[in-house]
């Protein structure tokens, strides 16, 4: 059975705490499109709230619906993951690769921090920023190389009970193209 839009939507929010079971393509992608989609309408309603908050370097940053939103969806989102890993025949562990990434942004930011005060941004040459910035380069890569496997992973086809799968339904019942 394919999933609708509305469907995904109901199925991801009702499933916000379950780590079991399975998630097919249609439900995540859909559920996927349905977080961008509210990303992009809070981030419109929050331009109608004053004042615009900024980070202190000059960037806006999410404002108060569009943060609540994104906070409220970490659960559903990260348990939809976990299922469309299982979908495919993968550990849901293999979601939490994205730690070493992290990790390694904290460890390179702390060596890009430990530059930053030697240098004067108005005055630096583009030599003198791209070695403050040189310790943030294998997160890069790393978020990079995460990214690509997990999107890999996202676009696989269901794997059935039949193909070796240990986290499909095995009691699943499979029409036969006779009928």
């Amino acid at each position: 059975m394919k999933m609708t839009f509305a469907d995904a939507v109901k199925s991801g929010l009702k499933n916000y705490s379950n780590f079991k079971g399975t998630a097919s393509r249609s439900e995540f992608w859909y559920f996927y499109l349905f977080t961008v989609l509210l990303n992009i309408v809070t981030s419109t309603f929050d331009l109608f709230i004053p004042p615009s908050s900024s980070n202190g370097l000059g960037m806006a940053t999410g404002g108060p619906l569009y943060t609540i939103t994104n906070i409220a969806l970490i659960l559903p989102n990260l348990t939809l993951a976990v299922r469309r890993f299982h979908d495919a025949g993968y550990s849901g562990k293999w979601f939490f690769l994205w730690t070493i990434p992290v990790v390694a942004f904290l460890v390179g930011g702390g060596a890009a921090a430990a530059n930053a005060p030697k240098l004067n941004l108005e005055t630096a040459t583009d030599q003198q920023l791209l070695d403050a910035a040189l310790p943030l380069l294998p997160s890069l890569l790393l978020f990079v190389a995460v990214g690509i496997f997990q999107l890999v992973i996202n676009l696989r086809a269901t794997k059935s009970a039949e193909q070796g799968n240990k986290y499909a339904i095995k009691d699943e019942i499979v029409t036969s193209a006779t009928e």
